[in-house]
């Protein structure tokens, strides 16, 4: 062989090299762009740009590649890449999936970092409005017609605590109600013990239920200590409550919006407080700490009536004639 066939073979085995080395130097940036891509990830079960992805117990990460529709190239890449970094234990739960990248999913399940819901008790809420609100949410419903509260008092209706609760996905519904009611009737307990000692109220459940009562009325914080005094002196003086809110509730679920001269005249509504005397049989609603405070902690004041201005506020009178003239001014015009 002469030296310039010696520098030719030398030649070709160095671009053979060159090119070799590029194909894996291509092959290693191309691993890399697709582990790290952010573009959203195809669920083949179910929907495109599926918003979560739920992992059961014991899956592996190579079992869970096999649920998208991924390219033959991309799904072996990301197995080598998952057993060059020796990962492939998921921790099972509820993760959050679109517009997730690669990387991110990766890190997600194997950190489990599963998704928080969040359930929001609102004050003011009967159990018709809560239970649509229930249904609403990814709880396991395991307290169908909130059979699982407890029966501490006559009802259940305004024993739910308005709060934010977080959950993971699948969580028990009966445990999360369970733990609003027996915060707030500790908190509704704690209250009642420091009551102001010339309440008209006999019990506990009586400062519940008008407790509701004022959630329903006052636009407020600020007047519901106003409205609370009103209804305190209402019940002291033996006049009835008159309060438009609970005969709405008696006639749940079918109030169209309107209250007729008939539903005020109604004897066979037991929440019509035009025409019984005392306190409906059960709250109407869920209640906030505010409206308890107003309600226990407070006393009657002069005021008799009330009547809404338009604006979210009330204008208070202590004669029925002032309560007329308000009316003809704020409802009449």
């Amino acid at each position: 062989m002469t030296l310039l066939d010696l520098g030719e073979l030398t030649l070709h085995l160095s671009s053979k090299k060159s090119k070799f080395s590029f194909f894996l130097l291509t092959l290693a940036i191309v691993v890399i762009v697709l582990v790290g891509s952010s573009e959203s990830i195809v669920y083949s079960r179910a929907h495109d740009n599926q918003e979560f992805y739920n992992i059961e117990e014991g899956a592996s990460l190579n079992s869970i590649l096999e649920d998208f529709e991924l390219p033959f190239l991309k799904k072996n890449l990301l197995k080598i890449y998952l057993k060059k970094n020796g990962i492939n234990v998921a921790q099972a739960g509820y993760y959050k999936l679109k517009n997730q990248s690669w990387k991110d999913f990766i890190s997600s399940v194997t950190n489990g970092d599963v998704v928080i819901f969040k359930l929001n008790i609102p004050a003011g809420k009967n159990l018709y409005e809560l239970k649509e609100i229930l249904l609403n949410t990814s709880l396991d419903n395991d307290c169908d017609n909130f059979e699982c509260l407890n029966d501490t008092f006559e009802f259940i209706e305004g024993t739910l605590k308005p709060d934010t609760y977080f959950y993971k996905y699948a969580s028990s519904m009966a445990n999360i109600l369970n733990q609003s009611q027996v915060e707030f009737i500790q908190l509704a307990k704690n209250l009642w013990s420091k009551k102001n000692p010339n309440t008209p109220l006999k019990s506990l459940s009586d400062a519940i239920i008008l407790s509701s009562i004022v959630e329903k009325e006052a636009g407020n914080d600020d007047e519901k200590s106003v409205i609370a005094g009103v209804f305190l002196h209402r019940l002291s003086i033996g006049m009835r409550l008159q309060a438009d809110p609970t005969i709405i509730y008696g006639l749940l679920p079918e109030f169209n919006g309107d209250i007729t001269k008939a539903n005020l005249r109604d004897k066979n509504n037991i929440y019509n407080t035009y025409q019984i005397s005392g306190l409906p049989p059960t709250p109407i609603s869920t209640i906030s700490q505010s409206s308890l405070e107003a309600v226990i902690l407070g006393m009657q004041n002069d005021y008799l009536y009330f009547v809404a201005k338009g604006d979210g506020t009330h204008k208070f009178s202590k004669t029925y004639k002032e309560h007329l003239d308000a009316v003809k001014k704020y409802q009449l015009n």
